[in-house]
């Protein structure tokens, strides 16, 4: 029956003692079983460097839909679910989502033995646009191999709230399977439709997600009582939701809740969600 979501300071964990480290995951461990979201702060990845990202998804998404189409996820030579999907296609929404997203993930070559041996099609090559120059160094060299350090401690902290081992998850992830996105959303003042929203209520399918936000609010947790919490941004943090594979993994200890996106901002609305499958 939350009504707020915690928010964790995570630099003890990073930088303190073990009792440091055991205290933070804790807290997460409660969060995750009764909220399945909370904000982390002092995460150690730069603002600066955020904020990089968030002018490189406004350049990308300002261009015009026919170039932006070039790079159509549909249309991504080996399949594997990386590039431009445009406003209403995914439909989260029954009438499709007010949003539009631009998705990667580990770049792989094409020939990945996983890919070839073991058909694991969500392998393989980025869909990268060649017309904006520093796009891909600072979405993809900086930003994204960050976040994949920061996920595998978040990984640790899970464990020791489960009280296993600290690397217990290490090993499921040699060769992650991260998919980060892009999300632009347009203003959404007033909700005439509630079939057609940002994005749909749902729950994540993956073991969980670390989220930038905006400054804009958008984000709607949905607590028991069926009420819906606003997980209103909050400077220098992420947002950690727990998906529906680590719930699995813990036997529904830790909950991955419904949530959803509705822009009632009255202005563009941005946010950087980075999937973990393992």
């Amino acid at each position: 029956m939350f009504q707020q979501i915690p928010l964790i300071d995570f630099g003890p964990f990073l930088n303190g003692t073990d009792e440091d480290r055991q205290r933070v995951s804790s807290q997460i461990g409660d969060a995750c079983r009764n909220v399945g979201f909370f904000y982390i702060s002092n995460h150690g990845v730069s603002s600066t460097l955020t904020e990089r990202v968030y002018e490189q998804a406004k350049r990308y998404f300002s261009q015009s839909l026919e170039e932006k189409m070039k790079l159509y996820i549909g249309s991504c030579p080996c399949g594997n679910n990386r590039g431009y999907t445009p406003m209403f296609e995914e439909k989260l929404s029954l009438k499709g989502d007010l949003k539009e997203g631009f998705d990667l993930a580990m770049e792989l070559p094409a020939d990945d033995k996983d890919r070839i041996e073991r058909g694991a099609l969500l392998y393989g090559p980025n869909f990268w646009p060649d017309n904006l120059e520093g796009f891909r160094e600072c979405i993809y060299d900086e930003y994204y191999l960050t976040m994949i350090s920061l996920g595998h401690k978040v990984l640790e902290a899970f464990a020791l709230s489960l009280n296993l081992p600290l690397n217990y998850f290490k090993s499921m992830s040699q060769k992650p399977m991260v998919t980060m996105r892009l999300l632009h959303y347009p203003p959404q003042p007033v909700v005439l439709d509630e079939d057609q929203l940002g994005c749909g209520a749902h729950t994540d399918y993956e073991c969980f997600t670390l989220l930038s936000q905006s400054n804009q609010s958008g984000l709607q947790v949905r607590n028991n009582k069926g009420e819906w919490i606003h997980a209103t941004p909050i400077e220098n943090t992420f947002v950690v939701n727990i998906g529906d594979m680590m719930q699995r993994w813990t036997n529904d200890q830790f909950k991955s809740t419904v949530h959803r996106v509705i822009n009632v901002s009255g202005t563009t609305r941005y946010s950087i969600p980075v999937f973990f499958w393992t």
